[in-house]
């Protein structure tokens, strides 16, 4: 094979590659982001990321090629003037290189063949170094996009943003450029190694000289570089945590950081020597000053801080380390919000009457009796209706009823392939017949059927409402949390939509969702992306049909916005016009904040900069910043522009949805165990630390979740819906404080913790499951009921605030042991040293106040009651309008009149009693 041949067969091996990467992954990922209207996204990263990556070569490939050249230049000197001819001193190599360019010679290696390896591999070094360049493009970009914090660190005086988008591109960019500084070095010697011309260094001849400045002149440059690396991690001690504070203690400050820019400046003198020792040969000084530097190393930056904190911090520690706990006190707070939480008391008088009862049946009617996997399960078994329909998450919402805030459990009936009978996994049924889910079942958290079921607000399939103001319009579900499979609609096929008796009805898609397949090289395109050629070949597929891929709510914004990190728990809601809608909770994280103690190896800073919605029929996503201070959500708004919109442009009907996130809110809880001790000498002893409370969930315990409710907080004229936590002292089991947040529009993010007095004992929900287990009555018949073959299951214990008073329910679930059907047969209640456990919760209540079961009606009299009181308004405007029609004979003005009243009632057809 000619040189010719090997260069061409290369150049067309690589041309192959790159023009199978632009095929299957640039060209369609092109695409898909055009089918969300967010191709300029896509094409701001696409731009950034090679402009870096040539940036990145070009610098790499200058650097290493005169590198290169002055090597070589050398190396030929030396060879020249000793009169040997330039040949590896390894012959393996010699080989290799001969077989590739067909030398037969066995004496010398050609220079030209020599050359053109090296070249080769100063290329496939550059393209290294600019591909890590390329995957580092966002730190490069966030840095010329950046944004002020407004809030300066206490030691350097510099703006958090410094930390935020500085100091990583700072760190980026002397990181590589040692490393580049590291190569050079190692390729010159490796070439003065393989010419056996490594030895002139240490000779006395008159070459030595050149070799000798060529490889110190380098080693002073990485060695300065190294200096200045060592000078930027100084800032690295606003993140230490080996002492009693998170972050730069006494012995950091005093002793440890005094001594790394002493470490740093000399290792930028050390570099200097390298260079002076370049061209006056006759000083010994660098080599000895190494000894230096390693003496600094060891005794400056490993034992002089150690003995500071030993002998003198140690002594009188909480004092000397005050002011620096007061720092990290101050600046946690701040990373995670904490700083916005009100304290107040909550004096726990427990004095409640029938009355108040009566004043917040509005928060005992939202109690939550029904847990996420029981009724999960119970959906599956009433409601999934065939085996491929899967009820895969149950969320949390709350909807206005009647002019009150009703909460709801809510789930969608998503399509799941895989349970499919195996000789139903056709290609055909797989991606052109079953492509979508099927409406949602929707139902009041707390109400209770006589066998111990849900009832509904929505249902069935079609959905019909019941007793529910909002009609779904657009039930099916192409974007989801579970659709996984690419699906091609609008083919000739027509989609299964859902069953109807023996028969099913299908559809064709009419929503703006997908990729038009509307030319002969895209089917080939996504024929060759997905592995499968009959997208190519299938007769139902013509330029109408629409591809939809990479479809799930989590991979869509993953995809759009792979820089944000979003909550565990998506949810559904329902629009005023029907349609379903995801929510999806964005954050922007960081480790990076000076003084904040990590939540784990990646988060020291949070904030929910972002709400996503995500339409299910036609994919639309739509991104809103929630955080205008957020300097990192603002970097990249600035990088991204159109992409995030004004949390004003919501529309009304999906901001009564949002909610605070539960991610988010364990989070601060979790931190807020500690960092709710402000007095830094209380913080140093740690003596009022809190702990998240356990519960007995089915038969063990676990930690309590948090948990969204409807309740008024004490000072408050109105309900709120919020989500809510109790802490106790750490190893106790009394009950200590509760931390919330409220949901509203008007009061979101509101964030408050109240505190029980320490010298009252407060009961922690450990210490009534305690109760519970051992009161007489309850704990025989939980015993009782799971036995033969039945199994108990205890649903999470709910600790509600009411007045200035506590009360704590808990369902109780029974399930047969071969089969998940769990129905709710008891609800326990407890107030005080009041313990009750009856078929629900006004039962339960009416132990303890009598005259509580008709007080607070359930949700459906109430909804019936309005309902029969519409009901008689329309009979009576329809006999006033037969009486009008026999006694005016024509007079049109009353009778519009009354038509007119008529029509408001029709306005609302679920008000109207079938």
């Amino acid at each position: 094979m000619t040189k010719k041949r090997v260069f061409l067969s290369v150049a067309l091996f690589i041309l192959f590659l790159v023009t199978s990467f632009i095929i299957k992954t640039l060209y369609p990922d092109l695409l898909w982001f055009a089918s969300f209207n967010v191709e300029s996204i896509w094409w701001v990263s696409i731009k950034a990321q090679w402009t870096m990556f040539l940036i990145g070569f070009l610098i790499a490939f200058l650097v290493l090629g005169s590198n290169y050249f002055v090597t070589m230049k050398i190396a030929k000197k030396i060879s020249n003037d000793d009169g040997e001819p330039i040949q590896t001193r390894f012959e393996f190599v010699n080989q290799f290189i001969r077989q590739l360019f067909q030398q037969k010679t066995t004496t010398t290696l050609p220079q030209k063949a020599y050359n053109i390896l090296l070249f080769l591999g100063v290329i496939i070094i550059s393209i290294f170094f600019a591909l890590v360049a390329k995957g580092n493009w966002e730190n490069i970009y966030l840095f010329l996009n950046k944004v002020s914090y407004g809030t300066s660190d206490p030691l350097f005086n510099k703006d958090i943003s410094f930390y935020f988008f500085n100091l990583p591109m700072y760190s980026l960019a002397l990181n590589w450029i040692q490393f580049l500084g590291v190569v050079c070095l190692g390729s010159s010697i490796w070439i003065y190694m393989t010419k056996n011309l490594f030895k002139v260094l240490f000779s006395k001849s008159k070459n030595s000289k050149n070799i000798k400045t060529h490889v110190l002149v380098l080693l002073s440059f990485i060695f300065l570089l190294t200096g200045l690396t060592q000078w930027l991690s100084i800032y690295d001690i606003l993140y230490m945590d080996t002492g009693a504070v998170v972050g730069a203690g006494y012995s950091d400050f005093y002793a440890y950081l005094p001594m790394k820019k002493i470490f740093a400046i000399a290792l930028i003198f050390q570099s200097l020597l390298f260079f002076i020792w370049a061209f006056y040969s006759s000083t010994q000084i660098p080599f000895y000053f190494l000894g230096i530097l390693v003496l600094i190393y060891i005794l400056g930056l490993k034992v002089y801080p150690g003995l500071i904190q030993s002998y003198y911090v140690k002594t009188n520690e909480q004092v000397r380390e005050q002011p620096f706990i007061e720092n990290s006190i101050k600046f946690t707070k701040l990373g995670y919000n904490l700083d916005k939480i009100v304290e107040e008391q909550f004096p726990v008088k427990n004095n409640l009457t029938i009355q108040d009862i009566q004043k917040n049946k509005d928060t005992i009617n939202n109690i939550r009796l029904w847990n996420k996997e029981p009724l999960k399960q119970t959906f599956s078994q009433l409601q999934e209706i065939r085996l491929y329909y899967e009820f895969f998450n149950i969320d949390v919402d709350r909807y206005e009823i009647n002019n009150s805030t009703q909460q709801v459990m809510l789930s969608p009936r998503e399509l799941d392939i895989n349970d499919l009978p195996p000789r139903a996994k056709t290609w055909e049924n797989k991606h052109l017949f079953y492509t979508h889910g099927y409406g949602v079942c929707v139902s009041p958290v707390n109400e209770i059927s006589k066998e111990g079921l849900p009832k509904f607000f929505i249902k069935d399939i079609p959905p019909k409402s019941n007793n529910f103001d909002i009609k779904v319009t657009r039930p099916e579900i192409y974007f989801g949390e579970i659709t996984n499979e690419y699906a091609i609609v609008n083919t000739d096929k027509y989609e299964f939509d859902y069953p109807k008796g023996d028969e099913n009805v299908t559809v064709q898609y009419q929503g703006k969702g997908g990729i038009k397949l509307d030319s002969l090289f895209k089917k080939l395109v996504f024929s060759w992306k997905f592995g499968d050629f009959k997208i190519l070949i299938s007769p139902y597929i013509k330029n109408k049909s629409k591809v939809m891929y990479d479809r799930t709510i989590r991979e869509i914004v993953n995809k759009i916005t792979p820089f944000l990190h979003f909550d565990a728990d998506p949810y559904l809601t329902i629009t005023n016009e029907g349609r379903l809608v995801w929510f999806l909770d964005g954050y922007t994280i960081s480790s990076k904040f000076p003084y904040s103690e990590k939540y784990n190896q990646y988060v020291n800073y949070i904030r929910n900069s972002v709400k996503v919605t995500v339409d299910a029929y036609n994919g639309e996503v739509n991104y809103y910043i929630m955080d205008k201070k957020d300097p990192i959500i603002n970097a990249y708004a600035k990088l991204y522009p159109g992409l995030f919109q004004d949390f004003k442009g919501m529309p009304l009907d999906l901001k009564k949805h949002i909610r605070y996130p539960r991610d988010m809110f364990l989070i601060q809880a979790k931190m807020f165990r500690t960092y709710h001790m402000t007095d830094p000498s209380v913080f140093y002893s740690r003596e009022d630390l809190w702990e998240v409370p356990k519960e007995t969930y089915e038969e063990s315990e676990q930690p309590m979740d948090p948990y969204y409710m409807v309740t008024k907080l004490p000072g408050d004229k109105k309900e709120s819906f919020l989500i809510f936590l109790p802490f106790t002292p750490t190893n106790k089991n009394n009950m200590i404080s509760w931390l919330s947040v409220k949901c509203n529009l008007d009061e979101y993010g509101s964030m408050k913790v109240f505190k029980f007095p320490k010298e009252k004992t407060i009961y922690g929900p450990r210490q009534i499951e305690a109760r519970i287990d051992q009161d007489p009555e309850i704990s025989p018949k939980l015993t009782l009921w799971g036995q033969s073959g039945s199994k108990v299951i205890r649903g999470n214990l709910m600790v509600v605030p009411i007045k200035d008073s506590l009360i704590y329910v808990e369902p109780i679930y029974i399930q047969a042991t071969q089969s998940k059907f769990p129905e709710l047969k008891r609800v326990i209640f407890s107030y005080e040293e009041t313990i009750s456990m009856q078929e629900n919760l006004p039962k339960a209540i009416n132990e303890k106040f009598e005259g509580a079961e008709s007080v607070v009606n359930n949700l459906e009299e109430s909804i019936s009651n309005n309902l029969n009181t519409t009901y008689e308004k329309m009979i009576a405007n329809f006999k006033n309008l037969e009486y009008i029609l026999g006694i005016t004979k024509g007079n049109l003005d009353k009778i519009n009149s009354k038509i007119n009243e008529l029509k408001k009632l029709m306005q609302k057809p679920n008000q109207i009693k079938e």
